[in-house]
């Protein structure tokens, strides 16, 4: 067997003989330690007796400052600390799958409603996977491309790849059997290949090339497949204040979007939130495979009540994780709840070190942490020739529903498509509180050649038409509320109808409901088009002579109640329903 290179994802221990460091200040995460040896930016160091994890972040002659990844109560003055000679990197296989982690990626168990460290953190290492090769020795295998399969990780694909920067004749392969995480199942180009493997948390995983993306990630979530969609490998931010179901709608992304993997990463919220997404996550059946969605999900938790600085490092985590199973030919969505605890944790670090603040105290390198970030989602050519995606959601909390602070600001700049969480809306009980006014999608003009090219060449115009509805509704909306609807023409008393209609039966969705909390893409368009049958119908009533009011007292609800009374997909019970309400507007006469 061949030595492990760097370029196989592992790196060479530190020497044997290194110079002694030991600690000179430690102020909450911010340690300081006297070193005379070579050592680099992001290098991992053990703190400590306990042999606490941290990361080089600045270097000044001997004196070089770590963030601390873990609670540094007991550190003191004068103890040792060891520099790793290599950044901090995560261990990535197929034991992630199902797998609930902290911020730097070790496993946690579940006790009741609490999250603990520790347990079954050699869970991995002893556990046997059965490898079936897909290539045979002697063969030439390129960087990415895939040498077995892993058969008994679920109902996910999970391959074994050759690592970045390998390549060569295959040496060694080995046969279909069990193996250890760590065993050694191939032998490309003199170097090891093994079931898991490694890499550095801040470095992107090279790929063959960005793509451009023409499919839509449905989310089953009518006001943003219909309004906002996001193409796989795009970008999103979900801002919203407290109490308008951020952390809900994220939730039921990650129930119901049409993605390979999720990667669900918990970066300082409660704690009960996070257990109750778990919960959930693990009693939900998977529409696509009648299995446990927790099969196919990756839970990084790092909560509030757990180490402040390590949500720094979990985001940075949770997108390697994605970037792994994207270079399998997957598409992964990562779920970031919230970025906002991410920066103040950036905040708070900047503070301690000194650094000069900029607006209301975040460190100047705010936006480019935000940039790099949300940089790494993309639809990709993998090196080994597969198409994968990694497509990012962010929630964001802005302090007091403000979204001019800067978190909120930086972050749309960067995305493609923003889901502003409107407070007026979630008091009104209007869920999902997405404002169709304060969002947007640059995604849609390549959609819309998507749905074009997939039989769908309606979507835009629908699309168009919905949104007409609702500006003109909330253009008559102050003027209703000063001068009331009796003195409104009945043209304008139509459009505030009709921007009830698509609200209530279109945009709302109710995410208790079976029949209600996903809704395919195929019933989104029907109720889209029912309404805005029925809207028409009922201009050419007015038109006709027809006085508002006659049609103001129909009873709609059975249009309204479409979104509950038919199945996830059932666009024909829809369309029954369309063409009943059409049928009594039929009997109205001037």
């Amino acid at each position: 067997m061949g030595a492990v290179t760097e370029a196989a994802g592992t790196y060479p221990r530190p020497p044997a003989h290194r110079p002694v460091s030991r600690i000179l200040r430690v102020t909450g995460p911010l340690v300081e330690i006297e070193y005379t040896g070579g050592i680099a930016m992001y290098d991992l160091v053990s703190i400590g007796p306990a042999r606490l994890l941290g990361e080089v972040v600045a270097i000044s002659g001997d004196v070089v400052t770590v963030q601390a990844y873990e609670y540094t109560g007991g550190l003191a003055p004068g103890q040792t600390a060891l520099p790793q000679g290599r950044p901090l990197s995560v261990r990535l296989g197929p034991e992630l799958l199902g797998g609930i982690f902290d911020g730097l990626l070790r496993p946690l168990s579940r006790a009741g409603d609490w999250l603990l460290p520790g347990a079954g953190r050699h869970a991995a290492e002893e556990r046997t996977w059965n490898f079936s090769p897909l290539v045979a020795k002697g063969e030439q295998a390129t960087e990415g491309q895939a040498l077995g399969e892993i058969r008994d990780a679920g109902a996910t694909r999970v391959r074994v790849l050759v690592p970045p920067g390998c390549g060569g004749t295959v040496e060694q392969i080995a046969a279909t059997g069990d193996h250890l995480r760590d065993a050694a199942v191939a032998v490309v180009g003199g170097n090891e290949v093994t079931v898991g493997t490694q890499w550095p948390v801040r470095l992107p995983r090279p790929v063959r090339e960005r793509v451009d993306s023409h499919e839509a990630l449905n989310t089953g979530q009518r006001v943003i497949d219909l309004l906002f969609p996001v193409a796989r490998g795009s970008t999103v931010a979900v801002p919203g204040g407290f109490g308008t179901g951020k952390t809900v709608l994220l939730q039921q992304i990650a129930k119901w979007c049409d993605a390979d993997v999720i990667v669900y990463v918990g970066c300082g919220e409660r704690g009960n939130e996070m257990a109750d997404v778990i919960t959930e996550l693990s009693e939900l059946q998977d529409p696509r495979t009648g299995g446990r969605l927790a099969d196919r999900t990756v839970t990084i938790a790092n909560t509030s009540n757990m180490p402040m600085m390590a949500r720094e490092a979990s985001v940075h985590t949770g997108m390697t994780v994605a970037e792994y199973f994207r270079d399998m030919g997957l598409d992964v969505v990562v779920i970031a709840d919230s970025t906002s605890r991410w920066a103040e944790a950036l905040r708070e670090f900047a503070s301690r070190t000194g650094a000069l603040p900029a607006e209301e105290g975040y460190p100047a390198g705010l936006a480019s942490a935000i940039a790099a970030f949300y940089e790494r989602a993309a639809a990709v050519t993998a090196l080994g020739g597969d198409r994968g995606s990694v497509t990012v959601i962010g929630a964001v909390s802005p302090p007091g529903g403000d979204m001019t602070e800067p978190v909120t600001a930086h972050t749309e700049r960067f995305v493609r498509c923003l889901w502003t969480l409107d407070r007026d809306l979630a008091y009104a009980r209007h869920y999902p509180a997405v404002s169709w006014a304060g969002s947007f999608s640059r995604d849609v003009p390549v959609l819309a050649a998507g749905h074009r090219a997939a039989g769908d060449p309606a979507w835009a115009r629908r699309r168009e038409r919905v949104g007409a509805v609702l500006a003109e509704a909330d253009r008559l909306a102050d003027l209703v509320d000063l001068i009331g609807i009796a003195a409104l023409p009945s043209g304008e008393r139509i459009s505030v109808l009709a921007g009830r209609l698509v609200r209530e039966g279109v945009l709302q969705q109710s995410a208790l409901s079976e029949r209600d909390a996903y809704c395919g893409p195929q019933k989104t368009a029907a109720l889209a088009d029912a309404v805005l049958a029925v809207v028409d119908r009922c201009r050419e009533l007015v038109d006709s002579g027809v006085p508002s009011t006659s049609i103001e007292v129909i009873d709609f609800g059975p249009l309204l109640r479409a979104r509950e009374d038919t199945g996830p997909h059932d666009a024909a019970g829809v369309a029954v329903l369309r063409d009943a309400m059409l049928g009594k507007l039929g009997e109205v006469r001037p």
